[in-house]
């Protein structure tokens, strides 16, 4: 900002008396005085003023955001998961370093991994995870540390989760500190090396994101046929809105090809919406990630009624009806009669 100091000198037996019958200070009064001389000049001019500070202001505060460095970390222990942003960021050895802390009891608490944390909702970090899938410098890293299950995830925005057990996370931070000589680079190196060799054999861990706005479910309808997948009827939806406003990812551009393809599932054992639309983010080098977009309730009774009418429209009979069938098929006949047929059946 473009301002300029100015200085006056006033005696204070002035100032005592402007302010014990003004009740304001003599700056406020001041700056009182500059606003109706502002205000005095021609409207042209102090649009023109006005709009280049603001400009001036939001530019400061891109380059301001645009230089932010931070991490987050989902920590779960006994059934309950709390989640920590931490201004600066770290990565996955300064993760494992607070880790070994907790578990050698240096710490009483997980809340204690990042005393220096902001604790955030689940909602924030799935944008967060979304800025860092569409390559955003400022998400310098993703964990998520369960220790219930004794394991511990690191986020690669090209290849997905990779998991380690927490054992081994904490024997290679042994390893790597182990020379108090050695600089913090030595260190680093070491330890990203030894925890290499023990990365867990890739399973598939959905990733969940979002942006801010909500799913358009007016727009959402589905195409191709209804497909089987165990317990699952699995509908494939075409994407006839921005999927960047509600996925909170970049493949709505020409900068890349990327695109996604977008499915919803009904359960049929448990008779119901499935609560997550399953969202596979296929890159331009052909490399695929799964992750995984939260419904509300309100989302899944909407879609719920569309499976149904879609059902009803492509198969011929709703889906509850198919689902009857289903799990009496589950079942098996409960006498050695043949069963027969009183209607169309669910083909998938």
């Amino acid at each position: 900002m473009n301002s300029r100091d100015i200085t006056l000198y006033l005696d204070e037996r002035w100032c005592n008396a402007l302010e014990t019958r003004t009740g304001k200070t003599v700056e406020a009064l001041l700056a009182e005085q500059v606003d109706l001389l502002i205000q005095q000049l021609p409207q042209e001019q102090q649009d023109r003023i006005t709009q280049e500070i603001q400009c001036e202001d939001a530019d400061r505060e891109r380059q301001f955001e645009a230089s932010r460095r931070f991490s987050l970390t989902k920590i779960t222990e006994n059934g309950e998961s709390c989640y920590l942003f931490l201004e600066r960021g770290e990565i996955m050895f300064q993760t494992a370093l607070r880790l070994r802390r907790y578990l050698r009891g240096e710490l009483q608490s997980p809340a204690q991994f990042y005393a220096d944390g902001v604790p955030i909702t689940q909602e924030e970090m799935e944008r967060y995870t979304a800025e860092m899938l569409r390559g955003s410098p400022r998400v310098v890293g993703v964990y998520d540390i369960d220790l219930d299950a004794g394991e511990v995830y690191s986020l690669d925005p090209s290849k997905g989760w990779r998991g380690y057990q927490i054992k081994d996370v904490s024997t290679a931070v042994y390893f790597a500190t182990k020379r108090e000589s050695d600089d913090w680079i030595a260190k680093r190196s070491r330890f990203n090396q030894r925890l290499a060799e023990k990365e867990m054999p890739r399973v598939v861990r959905p990733i969940h994101i979002r942006a801010d706005e909500t799913l358009p479910t007016e727009l959402i309808c589905f195409e191709e046929e209804v497909s089987q997948v165990d317990h699952l009827l699995n509908f494939y939806i075409p994407l006839y809105f921005n999927p960047d406003q509600v996925f909170g990812l970049d493949v709505e551009t020409e900068e890349n090809s990327d695109y996604l393809n977008l499915y919803a599932n009904y359960d049929m054992e448990r008779g119901c919406v499935c609560d997550t639309l399953e969202v596979y983010l296929v890159r331009d080098d052909g490399s695929e990630l799964e992750c995984e977009y939260r419904l509300t309730p309100e989302e899944q009774k909407t879609l719920r009624a569309k499976m149904d009418s879609y059902c009803i429209a492509q198969m011929g009979i709703p889906l509850e009806k198919g689902r009857a069938q289903y799990m009496a098929e589950e079942q098996g006949p409960t006498s050695q009669e043949p069963t027969q047929q009183t209607g169309p059946t669910l083909q998938m």
